[in-house]
C-alpha cells in the first residue's frame, strides 16, 4: 500500500547508487498482486473478494461463465444510505476496462456535506436493462417498513 515514488525514495536513501527505475517498481507491484490473484481473472478476484469480506453483492450471468453485471457495497455503506438518505449522486465511466464493463458508482451525502461511497456496479453496457438492474439493486438496500429494522451507526 506504499506509493511507488515513496518505495522508489525510501531505496534511494538506503542505497544511492541504486539503479531501480520507477517502471521496475510497477512492474514488481504488478507480478505481486498477479501471484496473489493466481489463475483467476480480476473479475473472478473480484467475486472471491467481496464474498471473502462479506459485501453485500448481486451478478448477473451472460454465459455459464462470463459476468454481465455485478453490483456491490460495503455493509457499513448501508448502514449510511439508510441513515443519510437524502442525497445521491450516480455517475457512471464513459471509458470502459479491459472487459469492456462501464463502472456505475453511487456516491451519498451526508447532512454534514461529507461523501461516502454507497455502492459500485460494473455493467455490460449503457442499455436501460443494465442501469434499471443496478438501479434496482441499490435501492434495495434501503429499509423497507415491512422490514425489521438493522442497527444503525
Amino acid at each position: 500500500m506504499v506509493k511507488p515514488r515513496n518505495i522508489m525514495l525510501t531505496l534511494k536513501e538506503h542505497n544511492v547508487n541504486s539503479c531501480t527505475t520507477i517502471k521496475q517498481i510497477y512492474n514488481a507491484r504488478s507480478a505481486y498482486h498477479s501471484s496473489i490473484r493466481g489463475s483467476d481473472t480480476e473479475v473472478q478476484h473480484l467475486m472471491k473478494l467481496v464474498e471473502r469480506d462479506q459485501y453485500i453483492h448481486w451478478h448477473r450471468l451472460k454465459d455459464e461463465d462470463v459476468v454481465r453485471d455485478i453490483f456491490w457495497c460495503h455493509p457499513d455503506a448501508v448502514k449510511l444510505c439508510n441513515a443519510c438518505n437524502l442525497v445521491f449522486l450516480i455517475d457512471s465511466t464513459n471509458k470502459r476496462n479491459r472487459y469492456k464493463l462501464r463502472l456505475l458508482d453511487f456516491v451519498g451525502v451526508t447532512p454534514t456535506g461529507m461523501t461516502f461511497s454507497a455502492g459500485f456496479a460494473y455493467l455490460e453496457g449503457e442499455r436501460v436493462n443494465n442501469m434499471v438492474w443496478a438501479l434496482e439493486r441499490f435501492q434495495g438496500l434501503f429499509l423497507r417498513c415491512d422490514m425489521p429494522c438493522l442497527e444503525l451507526l
